[in-house]
C-alpha cells in the first residue's frame, strides 16, 4: 500500500508536485486549494516534467491569477497589503478608481478599482487587485508582473493601448508618483 501524506484531507505535494512518497507526483484538486482549471493543468505539466524527464520544475502560487465571474469582475494576484505586512514586508498600496479611466466612461461601466501592493523600498509589484469590467483579462499584467519581479517603474516605461482599460494598470503605477486624476490621456 503507498502511503502519502495528507494535509486537510487532501494530498500533500511540495512546489515540484512530489508527494511525501518516493517517485510520487499529484496534481489537481487532490491537491487541495486554490481549485481552478488552469493551475491543475500547470501543476500536470509540472509533476509529469518532474517525474518522467527528471525535470526540477516548480510552481510558486503567488503567481496564480483568481478572478470571480461577477458584475464586474473580479481578478487578482499576488500578496494583499495584509499578507505582505503578515510577512514582515514594508508595503506600498494606491488604489485607482476606474471612473478616472478614459476607457471606462467611453463604454459606460467606471465601477470598480485596480489596487496595486509594492514592496516600498524597491517598488517591486507584490500584488494586484482588480475589480472592473473584464478584469479577469486585465489581471495578466499582473501576473507576469509578479512572476517575474516587475517594478512600477517597468509598468510605467510600458506602452498601453489609449483608450483601452488595460491603461487602468499603468494610471494605478503612475499613481504612485502623481495625481493621475489630473494629468492629461496621455502622459
Amino acid at each position: 500500500m503507498l502511503k502519502v501524506r495528507l494535509e486537510k484531507g487532501f494530498i500533500y505535494t511540495d512546489s515540484s508536485m512530489a508527494t511525501s512518497a518516493r517517485d510520487v507526483y499529484a496534481a489537481g484538486d487532490v491537491t487541495g486549494e486554490p481549485m481552478l482549471e488552469a493551475l491543475a493543468a500547470k501543476e500536470g505539466t509540472v509533476a509529469t516534467l518532474n517525474a518522467l524527464a527528471g525535470k526540477k520544475l516548480k510552481i510558486n502560487k503567488n503567481e496564480i491569477p483568481r478572478a470571480i465571474f461577477t458584475d464586474p469582475e473580479v481578478a487578482s494576484v499576488g500578496l494583499t497589503d495584509a499578507e505582505a505586512n503578515g510577512k514582515g514586508i514594508k508595503c506600498a498600496c494606491n488604489v485607482l478608481p476606474l471612473s478616472i479611466v478614459p476607457k471606462a466612461s467611453i463604454i459606460g461601466n467606471k465601477r470598480g478599482a485596480v489596487k496595486i501592493v509594492i514592496d516600498y523600498s524597491t517598488h517591486k509589484i507584490l500584488g494586484m487587485h482588480i475589480i472592473a469590467p473584464n478584469a479577469a483579462d486585465l489581471i495578466h499584467e499582473g501576473v507576469l508582473a509578479v512572476k517575474f519581479g516587475l517594478t512600477i517603474d517597468d509598468i510605467i516605461d510600458t506602452v498601453h493601448v489609449f483608450p483601452t482599460l488595460s491603461e487602468s494598470v499603468r494610471l494605478a503605477a503612475q499613481s504612485f508618483y502623481a495625481d493621475v486624476s489630473k494629468m492629461s490621456c496621455c502622459t
